[in-house]
């Protein structure tokens, strides 16, 4: 039993299916890659012990078989290939087909992992598992994948503290937030409120058509086109998520307005930067002046203004805000140049067609010094 590829297409593939596989220590799955070949069509598949990743190609020659490989050699081996092809072929002694000789630039034998059983490990497979439940069906597009990766993702939460704002609430639009930054992207994806891991939104990244065919129930999600699907849950705690008063923060309304480059804020920053220290509490403020948006160092030691491109009623304000949180929503925006709204003494916003990204605001010293007097 044995398939022949040519070795850059099988590289593009392993590549993309290792992406899929967390390689965690404690949980021998993610460990592992599934090879099959059946009726000419290659799949390699991947797991996080969650999410299931589906590498496939149709039209591959050999016959059909199937085995689980240990992914960190694999992929190394398939990886550093410089021949034109590469066979897989499926061999054993005493009739156990136990080996997988990969002949590439020479011969290269790997052994096949056993269970605690003294079987042949045989990888999970949850999609082949059609208990003929009825599915919702949808369709996303891949530039919208990449617009909530670019701009969305900046405002996940990464602790522990609270699970479900670790994920992409998908209602009436598309939320994230840590409770200090709070993103927005006026885009329904589905039919009804679901919270989506990240874990399983970056694995659509890999999809590499525009039109991407989903199914979804309860707590499940199946994302598919021709070379790629993508099998997960749910996150759970939607109920948890505070989508109401998140939501009027984002619709809140401001005074005033204005249009910065986002290249040269980001440079500006990255400079102002250099002169906040742990007695700034990584803080700078923001001045909006007649002449422009004004950042400076709580201690005075930077300043520094950059003019508007636009500014829609202008009055005198400043802010205090964390630096680097600042950066991370500039970065995060999708659009060469920022509008900022301000004028609130809780939060700036910045506003970019469908997407909204909200900032809070820290702590003025200047101010507390001010009432302690």
């Amino acid at each position: 039993m044995k398939l022949k590829i040519k070795t850059a297409e099988f590289q593009e593939m392993v590549a993309k299916a290792t992406k899929g596989a967390s390689v965690n220590s404690s949980l021998y799955m993610t460990q592992l890659m599934s090879i099959s070949l059946k009726d000419n069509e290659l799949t390699l598949i991947t797991t996080d012990s969650t999410n299931y990743l589906y590498v496939k190609k149709q039209k591959v020659a050999g016959d059909d078989f199937s085995v689980v490989v240990p992914v960190d050699k694999f992929s190394k081996l398939i990886s550093k290939l410089t021949c034109e092809e590469v066979t897989l072929e499926v061999k054993g002694s005493k009739g156990e087909l136990d080996k997988l000789v990969v002949k590439g630039n020479g011969n290269y034998v790997i052994e096949l992992p056993y269970d605690e059983e003294g079987d042949l490990v045989d990888f999970p497979n949850p999609m082949s598992e059609d208990d003929g439940e009825m599915w919702n069906k949808t369709e996303v597009n891949l530039s919208t994948i990449r617009l909530l990766l670019t701009t969305a993702k900046a405002a996940l939460m990464t602790g522990t503290e609270a699970p479900c704002y670790t994920g992409y609430y998908c209602g009436d639009r598309v939320v994230t937030t840590d409770t200090y930054k709070i993103c927005g992207v006026d885009i329904k994806m589905f039919d009804e409120p679901k919270l989506i891991p990240t874990e399983l939104m970056d694995l659509l990244e890999l999809m590499s058509v525009e039109k991407i065919e989903v199914r979804y129930n309860d707590d499940t999600f199946i994302f598919t086109t021709d070379s790629v699907d993508v099998y997960g849950h749910t996150l759970e705690g939607i109920e948890d998520y505070q989508i109401d008063a998140i939501g009027s923060l984002l619709d809140e309304k401001f005074s005033s307005s204005c249009k910065v480059e986002k290249a040269e804020l980001l440079r500006m920053l990255d400079r102002i930067s250099l002169f906040v220290d742990i007695f700034d509490k990584n803080s700078v403020y923001l001045t909006f002046t007649k002449d422009g948006l004004e950042v400076s160092s709580k201690q005075d030691s930077g300043a520094e203004i950059i003019p508007y491109k636009e500014s829609t009623k202008f009055k005198a304000f400043t802010c205090c805000l964390d630096i680097e949180l600042f950066k991370t929503q500039v970065k995060a925006s999708p659009s060469d140049v920022i509008e900022i709204l301000y004028g609130k003494e809780n939060s700036i916003k910045f506003v970019n067609g469908s997407t909204k990204q909200i900032l809070a605001l820290a702590d003025d010293d200047r101010e507390e010094s001010e009432d302690e007097e």
